[in-house]
């Protein structure tokens, strides 16, 4: 393995014998190396392929971040790969190790940040939620600094936004936003508090988050289209949760700027009912 470029001494873009490259993080690493030189193997600590290796953001913020925080973030990613078997449409390390490094610097200052729809993040994206606590604990373990519980709430983030095919936190956090809204429609509607740590709770955001994700990247729903008879026989069965559905399609559409299939609404429904008769076990509250 070959160095193609030096960021520091710590971390460098190398190329291997298939000509693929990785940024290798490794102390001392290329210590009086120069490029087209060996790397010592015995020295690298930590390998990841970036997104973009020849973005010039990319480049500044490895040449910036301390190679511990690299590596921890490049650690933290393959737990949540490995370990917690989290897909990943692009890497975690840069956005992640971005991330550490100000909170390090804020923890360093006393600063302490608010971290919005962090109640709503602890409860729709409990998964997540767990791999931001596994994250703190790790950042204690390898770098001696203890981060305020609310950063949990940021790493949780970082992993939700995987699921979008670009890296933009802010589509995440659109996201949490909007169902946290979703729900408080459903509890209006059938006048009953939703428990948010319920496991139907989790099913309804998974079909939720994959509903956002296919509007997000303008894909249609999957599989045959619903029919109408089929759809007339959901909406007979379900009046309530029909209605609900119709509500909660409205208000996707306001915040999404598209406009929703009949398909869409009729498994709105199929769901919403499920969640209802689930969370307060009495299937009479899908009736008009």
């Amino acid at each position: 393995m070959k160095i193609a470029h030096i960021y520091n001494n710590n971390v460098v873009l190398a190329v291997n014998a298939a000509g693929e490259q990785s940024v290798v993080i490794g102390r001392g690493l290329a210590f009086n190396k120069k490029k087209g030189q060996e790397l010592d193997t015995d020295k690298i600590e930590q390998t990841f392929v970036p997104e973009q290796t020849a973005d010039d953001y990319s480049q500044a913020l490895l040449a910036e971040i301390p190679s511990e925080v690299l590596a921890l973030a490049t650690e933290l990613e393959d737990y949540a790969r490995g370990q917690l078997g989290f897909s990943m449409s692009h890497s975690l390390v840069l956005p992640m190790s971005d991330h550490l490094n100000y909170a390090l610097q804020r923890a360093r200052e006393g600063v302490e940040m608010d971290f919005p729809l962090a109640f709503e993040v602890e409860h729709l994206y409990p998964r997540e939620v767990a791999f931001g606590r596994y994250a703190l604990k790790r950042v204690k373990e390898q770098l001696g600094v203890e981060l305020p519980d609310g950063e949990a709430t940021a790493f949780a983030m970082h992993l939700v936004n995987t699921m979008f095919s670009e890296a933009d936190l802010a589509k995440a956090y659109k996201m949490t936003e909007l169902f946290a809204q979703i729900f408080t429609v459903i509890a209006f509607a059938y006048g009953n508090p939703i428990d948010q740590s319920h496991v139907s709770v989790a099913r309804f955001v998974t079909h939720l988050r994959y509903l956002f994700v296919r509007v997000e990247s303008v894909q249609a729903l999957t599989g045959r289209p619903a029919v109408p008879a089929v759809q007339k026989a959901v909406k007979d069965s379900y009046p309530k949760a029909d209605s609900c559905a119709l509500k909660v399609k409205t208000l996707l559409e306001m915040h999404l700027g598209v406009e929703l299939s009949a398909d869409e609404q009729t498994y709105l429904t199929i769901h919403i009912a499920r969640l209802a008769e689930e969370l307060w076990q009495d299937s009479s509250t899908n009736k008009a």
